[in-house]
């Protein structure tokens, strides 16, 4: 049993399977980036998909993880319907799309105190609104680092904000967290019991 997960870039194929360890999930991930022009036809997807599997026969579950960038995340949603039909009538496993919204630095950032962390005790962290709905979030966490006199570098700071985050924070912000916490098939209830 493991998941097979398919990502748009390096940043969340390091960071997302965190994401997934904190809220529960033990067994295998494995993760392949494709880029994002593909995930939503099945025509372009299935080749990687069948590598996968091919590689990986206790892939139980298929998640495809999409940033809604500056989309919005129902009518990307909505945009998943086709392939997801036409690559769950050709796989034997259950393929399914999580969005992220609109990006991975969303979702961390809804998490405020494990951005503080990495950033240092004194660290100043203002962030106005959801950062969920955030257009470009990358940009916002660019901003609190530089208010606090470093870099974002969103290979290395995504992860490491990642390790400290309590995913029942982000859930309890991000309508898109929660639906991926649904996708992988893992309970609600049960992520936000975990802790940092």
């Amino acid at each position: 049993m493991s998941l097979g997960l398919f990502v748009e870039g390096q940043s969340d194929k390091d960071t997302i399977p965190i994401l997934i360890r904190k809220l529960g999930y033990r067994s295998a991930v494995n993760t392949r980036v494709i880029p994002q022009g593909l995930m939503l036809r099945s025509d372009r997807v299935k080749p990687y998909i069948r590598a996968l599997l091919a590689q990986d026969r206790s892939i139980d579950l298929v998640l495809i993880c999409i940033d809604a960038e500056e989309a919005e995340p129902r009518h990307l949603l909505k945009q998943t319907r086709q392939p997801r039909k036409s690559l769950n009538q050709d796989f034997a496993v259950p393929i399914r799309y999580a969005i992220v919204d609109h990006a991975l630095e969303g979702w961390l950032a809804c998490d405020t105190d494990a951005v503080r962390s990495v950033l240092g005790p004194r660290a100043t962290v203002r962030i106005r609104g959801n950062p969920e709905n955030h257009p470009r979030p990358a940009d916002l966490l660019s901003r609190v680092f530089r208010d606090n006199g470093r870099r974002f570098v969103k290979t290395s700071h995504d992860r490491q904000i990642a390790e400290r985050v309590t995913p029942a924070v982000i859930a309890a912000r991000s309508p898109t967290f929660v639906a991926f916490i649904d996708a992988l098939g893992l309970s609600p209830a049960v992520s936000r019991s975990e802790s940092r």
